[in-house]
């Protein structure tokens, strides 16, 4: 596994914000969320507790680096504060990192806990603040919420210093329009340089940044999401070597040709009674046919420079991304099942699980160790969870690779959904700049050797993975090569239950992005309105 080479990139993710795109639904769920088909439920993430921070700046990463340093005492070299000339003082500082789920008393159970432990004591010590993360408010921008404490302070000000973690939302889009996010951009080359790769590679820069200004951040690459499952031994019936599908990924013949032509082969009817045994693939709901569009290069809405939002479903990359989800896939190569004999829409995983089909396009959280397609997931009483009764304690062989590519795209995209990090304008400068700098410092990576590009959700990767080549080569490149679906930011644009939803056998893809577009540029063009205001 290269994991130098990974977690250098991987371990600026502390453990909170790796996990706080799955655990942002708010809750458990046993039905897909509502503004997104592919968002997991909370239930079957794993603990927050002790994913790695980020690697030590060499001096070469950072402005603040370039300074003189004080002498390394096995921790790493002191960082000197540019305007004084002496290691930065925050003098006694007590800073939150606020969030909605973190317990702030739990204890390192790991040897890497331990050392990180050990090294952010060293950090307050050395810097003199304090630090912690907490659940300081509940899920959202309502009342009570995360959302409503971080407005309160950018617009009434606050003694506190806090640095906030918000969801991925039109309310905190609105939040940059009004102004009342703090813009980072004014401490690059000071107390954090932002063109490390720590801040660049996940994106977050640049979709809350208006032109220069940048308004939200976020450590590490994003949290890897959607691709497809491979049931290795459904393959091997089918005379397909498994391993063939991860060698075209690496060399970049994994195209949506190549996925339909391996379904054409694994696509059977057995035991010759007329009916299909295998099938090509399942799909969770309509995730699949949004990857469809996403791995095509296209979006349903995306960011103008200026801020503002642009309706691109007509584009011709969504029409075609949508004509191969429906005429190519689904209707040749779905295994289609409906609600109506009292299944649900989780069925699509025991199908998976009992070799009915060849592919199945889902989150890597799936895998994750203890995740449900690992047949290691119990509920609260220690039972193995089950869908309609049935226990999913099968050990079926599987590997994970990205999505195909289709004919527009340059290369392999997943989707990425991060919650942000801001912090409200109302700070002034000086105030601004020691938060970010305690941040920066506590989202490096732990000294060490044997803790060099360290990341703790490798392990729990391999602990659910049935392969290292799903973690050392799709896990290594889905990291970094997620998109920003818009169009679940923008209020009223609801791409379910009138679009993906429909998308099933027989539909008309045309038909379906037509009977939309009015409905969602209506609700484009009423948030660009709201967010002039």
């Amino acid at each position: 596994m290269k994991r130098k080479t990974l977690g250098r990139l991987m371990a600026a993710s502390i453990a909170a914000v790796m996990t706080v795109g799955m655990v942002g639904c708010g809750g458990n769920s046993s039905a897909p969320a509502d503004n997104a088909a592919d968002t997991p439920a909370a239930a079957e993430t794993p603990a927050a507790a002790e994913t790695p921070a980020a690697e030590t700046p060499a001096a070469e990463d950072t402005a603040a680096a370039e300074t003189p340093a004080a002498e390394d005492d096995g921790m790493g070299e002191v960082r000197i504060d540019p305007k004084t000339g002496e290691p930065f003082d925050l003098g006694g500082m007590e800073i939150i990192v606020a969030d909605w789920w973190t317990d702030p008393t739990a204890e390192p159970t790991t040897e890497f806990g331990e050392a990180q432990k050990e090294y952010r004591d060293w950090l307050q010590e050395t810097y003199n603040f304090t630090l912690v993360q907490k659940n300081y408010a509940g899920w959202g921008w309502g009342e009570g919420s995360i959302g409503e404490a971080f407005v309160q302070a950018a617009t009434s000000g606050s003694d506190e210093n806090i640095i906030y973690i918000l969801t991925n939302s039109a309310s905190t889009a609105s939040y940059v329009s009004q102004g009342l996010c703090y813009d980072i951009s004014k401490l690059d080359g000071d107390v954090v340089d932002l063109s490390r790769e720590k801040w660049t590679c996940n994106g977050e820069l640049t979709s809350w940044g208006i032109g220069d200004a940048k308004y939200g951040f976020y450590a590490g690459p994003s949290e890897p999401r959607g691709g497809l499952y491979f049931n290795k031994t459904v393959l091997k019936d089918a005379g397909i070597d498994p391993e063939s599908i991860y060698d075209m990924q690496a060399d970049g013949t994994w195209t949506w040709d190549a996925w339909i032509d391996i379904m054409s082969k694994v696509q059977r009817d057995i035991d010759s009674d007329g009916q299909i045994d295998v099938y090509g693939c399942v799909q969770n709901n309509g995730g699949m046919v949004m990857q469809c569009i996403r791995s095509n290069g296209g979006a349903l809405v995306t960011k103008n420079p200026d801020g503002t939002y642009e309706l691109t479903a007509d584009s011709d990359a969504v029409r075609e991304g949508l004509h191969f989800a429906i005429d190519e896939v689904t209707d040749k190569y779905f295994l289609n099942y409906s609600n109506e004999d009292g299944s649900n829409w989780e069925d699509y995983k025991v199908r998976f699980m009992n070799g009915e089909a060849a592919f199945m396009f889902d989150d890597a959280y799936c895998a994750y160790q203890g995740g449900w397609l690992t047949g290691q997931s119990k509920d609260a009483d220690g039972n193995a969870t089950a869908v309609n009764g049935v226990e999913l304690t099968q050990q079926i062989d599987y590997g994970f690779v990205m999505f195909p590519k289709g004919p527009r795209a340059s290369d392999y995209v997943t989707n990425k959904s991060n919650n942000v990090t801001m912090m409200p304008a109302s700070y002034d400068d000086d105030k601004a700049r020691l938060l970010m700098f305690a941040y920066d410092v506590w989202t490096d990576d732990v000294p060490g050797e044997e803790w060099e590009g360290y990341y703790g959700l490798l392990d729990n990767l391999y602990g659910g993975m049935r392969d290292t080549r799903s973690v050392d080569e799709t896990i290594d490149m889905m990291t970094t090569r997620g998109v920003d679906d818009v169009h679940a930011i923008v209020p009223n644009f609801n791409p379910n239950d009138n679009f993906l939803y429909q998308a099933g056998v027989g539909a008309d893809a045309d038909a379906l992005l037509e009977q939309n577009l009015a409905e969602w540029q209506t609700a484009v063009d009423e948030f660009n309105a709201s967010m002039q205001k």
